[in-house]
């Protein structure tokens, strides 16, 4: 009888062991991650979040570990960094050994993939990536260029230079912006006072025997006017 009570607890215990086992194994644990950014480049000190609290940042090797992360819940994961694209998204965690991957693309790649779509006159797409690079904290003077060019090529001369023009306020050292202002002026809104302003700005940073002789043009449209 004494053996069999002994038996009896072994089994018990075992049994408990058993059926306790999967629920060790769901409870809350370290979750790791890695960011890369769209060159597949660690990215570093990046802050990341869990249902909006902030928890850890990114290491120099884009690498992260969240403790207490109970597995098969629904979680909210927020990384954000400044100058790059914010990233959200919803994630249930189905392992212990599942490894997070988050894909950040900073604002000046953004801005790279904005001009590669306007070499192949993909405007639509150019659009678009210029829209996500100024929502990332893309520098204001590329961004602004890269909108002038996009009114531009939907033949919307004046709002490309509502937009172009303020940028020469912080930016004097841009002889091709200042011609390019000069071209919207003279061939697209036959404004030969106003390019003659602009081709001087350039000409002031950038001798150009051809730009001179544009200037020089400007001169002698403007002189029947001046006339009558």
């Amino acid at each position: 009888m004494k053996k069999w009570k002994i038996t009896a607890v072994l089994f018990v215990a075992i049994l408990a062991s058993c059926t306790s086992f999967p629920s060790r194994r769901y409870r809350e644990q370290a979750l790791y991650g890695m960011i890369y950014d769209g060159d597949n480049k660690p990215v570093h000190n990046a802050a990341v979040y869990i249902n909006g609290k902030h928890i850890v940042s990114s290491d120099i090797q884009g690498h992260f570990t969240i403790p207490d992360i109970k597995p098969k819940l629904q979680y909210t994961v927020t990384a954000r960094k400044e100058g790059y694209e914010e990233l959200q998204l919803e994630v249930s965690f189905p392992d212990p050994s599942y490894i997070l991957y988050l894909h950040m693309v900073s604002a000046a790649q953004l801005l790279t993939r904005t001009g590669e779509a306007m070499l192949k006159k993909d405007w639509q797409s150019a659009e678009s990536f210029l829209t996500r690079a100024q929502n990332a904290g893309g520098d204001p003077g590329e961004t602004g260029f890269l909108q002038g060019v996009l009114l531009f090529n939907r033949n919307l001369y004046r709002e490309a230079l509502s937009v172009l023009i303020p940028i020469t306020e912080t930016n004097r050292n841009a002889p091709y912006l200042f011609l390019f202002i000069a071209d919207i002026y003279q061939f697209h809104l036959e404004d030969p006072r106003s390019a003659r302003f602009y081709l001087n700005k350039f000409l002031e940073l950038r001798y150009d025997p051809e730009v001179a002789r544009r200037k020089e043009e400007t001169e002698k449209d403007e002189a029947p006017a001046a006339e009558g």
